[in-house]
């Protein structure tokens, strides 16, 4: 097999991880709670991050908590909006959405203290 070179990227191979983005029961409910205009933005924005790209590679707007509960290993942050999931080998669970307002963190309508 031959590898065909192209661009300035020589280690660049063309395998991007991808994974399937699933949403537990309880983040379904949240999911379904948002406007319609944030459904549709936060759902292309856990596509390219969550799915298409590694999720478990922290950047500005996704990373590893520091204190990971038993539910909860990986933040996600798009706007006010906050995603909590967990990778697997090869899928993304989504346990929860929630808002950030302020210095508070709702999910589900309740303020929560990770």
């Amino acid at each position: 097999m031959e590898w065909i070179v192209c661009g300035h990227n020589l280690n660049y191979t063309g395998l991007v991880p991808k994974r399937t983005v699933k949403l537990g029961l309880d983040a379904v409910r949240q999911f379904k709670a948002l406007s319609a205009a944030e459904r549709r933005r936060l759902s292309a924005a856990m596509r390219a991050a969550l799915g298409e790209d590694d999720a478990s590679v922290q950047s500005n707007n996704r990373f590893r908590l520091r204190r990971p509960s038993g539910q909860f290993e990986y933040e996600f942050r798009n706007g006010d909006l906050r995603v909590f999931y967990r990778v697997e080998t090869d899928q993304v669970l989504v346990d929860a959405i929630g808002r950030k307002r302020g210095n508070q963190l709702f999910i589900g309508g309740r303020r929560v203290t990770l």
